[in-house]
């Protein structure tokens, strides 16, 4: 039987849809707001021009955060379904892993890599007002992450990136927060635009990279209700 997969992103503004079917990738984004009203009908689309159907599907690879707190629950719930009815395997990675794998897989990085032999990798995402997400990878086969992820307000991550030393690679999604880059000191080099935004192909090609079957979702930034339940309760005098 053709394995048939399913790549799925719906943490950010645009839903991401892809399909890898015979070596090939099918792909399609659309910026909606109420992205579960339009899911099925651009999954059903994708998978139509690489001749298959839901039922067909063999694996499903999501993204699962950072990103909207209800948003990324839609791509992992699609998922899980799957997973339980139709028996399908399911892989997700972070988005810090498709952007960095978008990065170390391109000409422009490696590039950059033998000119000047850097290995750091820094992915980049707007989390919400003037707050963002940042995770540092060392670039090789795979790239792995340096350390956990970062979730700062817009001086702080200057801070952070200012501080990093020796020149590093840095990757954005531009096109959720198209002025991210100027978070960068100027010792950093940016991706080009067309490697900055999350390309639905990678949501497949990081999940099976990185194996990771999980699916929890990654948040980073509490949701309200989990702020609120951290304040101290003041004693009643």
């Amino acid at each position: 039987m053709e394995k048939i997969i399913l790549g799925l992103c719906t943490s950010g503004s645009r839903l991401k849809v892809s399909v890898l079917a015979g070596g090939r990738f099918f792909q399609a984004q659309k910026k909606v707001f109420n992205q579960e009203r339009v899911l099925f009908p651009l999954v059903k689309r994708e998978l139509k021009k690489a001749g298959a159907e839901l039922r067909g599907v063999t694996a499903v690879c999501a993204a699962r955060g950072p990103g909207r707190f209800t948003g990324i629950r839609i791509s992992l719930t699609l998922a899980g379904a799957l997973k339980a009815m139709a028996g399908a395997r399911v892989y997700t990675a972070t988005l810090f892993e498709i952007l960095a794998l978008q990065a170390a897989e391109s000409a422009h990085f490696r590039t950059w890599a033998g000119k000047t032999g850097g290995t750091r990798i820094a992915a980049l995402l707007h989390a919400f007002k003037d707050e963002y997400f940042c995770q540092f990878f060392t670039a090789g086969k795979l790239p792995r992450p340096e350390g956990e992820p970062v979730w700062l307000k817009e001086d702080e991550m200057r801070r952070l990136l200012s501080g990093k030393g020796s020149p590093f690679y840095a990757i954005a999604d531009a096109e959720e927060a198209p002025g991210i880059y100027g978070l960068l000191p100027s010792t950093a080099v940016k991706a080009p635009p067309a490697l900055s935004r999350m390309i639905p192909a990678y949501s497949i090609k990081a999940a099976l990279a990185y194996k990771n079957g999980t699916l929890k979702p990654l948040y980073l930034k509490p949701a309200k209700y989990e702020l609120e339940s951290k304040k101290p309760v003041l004693p009643i005098c």
